[in-house]
């Protein structure tokens, strides 16, 4: 079985891949492993058999990899697993929100991508930030960004009552 190349490998233009905050340490690895371990023994050497479905289920999540790109078509995800693959793509025309959250990281702005009632955030370098924001502007111009400090609802909708 080969493996699939991922869908934006062929594009000429720029493609902006996300970094992690705080990647998995080893420790939580292996201990995720153990889990799985012991979710298979279990539902082999006890009368609990739905355990092993949770120990092959959890060790497929384990498996997966996700990949993740702004390009110039717009936000891609990819995720590959041992039995099946699926790929997410939110076109910049209907990307209808984005939002930059700065954590005071000195390397990475957080991007939040808005998608009809879904929401991805994603973190970037600086310098990323400020082309993919260009990105967004030159392809979808009608796209919102703000701040996450920003108050979306100024004299919009009140939880008090009126009367």
């Amino acid at each position: 079985m080969s493996k699939p190349s991922l869908p934006w490998a062929g594009l000429a233009g720029p493609i902006y891949t996300p970094r992690e905050l705080k990647p998995r340490k080893p420790y939580v690895i292996y201990t995720c492993w153990a889990m799985v371990i012991l979710l298979l023994v279990g539902g082999v050497f006890t009368r609990f058999k739905i355990a092993l479905i949770f120990g092959a289920l959890y060790a497929l999540t384990l498996l997966t990899r996700k990949d993740i790109a702004v390009t110039e078509r717009g936000l891609e995800i990819f995720y590959q697993m041992r039995i099946t693959t699926n790929y997410d793509f939110w076109p910049w025309e209907e990307i209808n929100a984005i939002v930059v959250e700065d954590r005071n990281h000195p390397e990475l702005i957080a991007l939040h991508f808005g998608h009809g009632n879904a929401s991805k955030r994603f973190f970037f370098t600086r310098p990323d930030t400020e082309k993919i924001l260009i990105l967004a502007r030159e392809k979808h111009p009608g796209v919102p960004i703000r701040q996450a400090t920003d108050n979306p609802r100024s004299g919009g909708f009140s939880r008090k009552s009126k009367l």
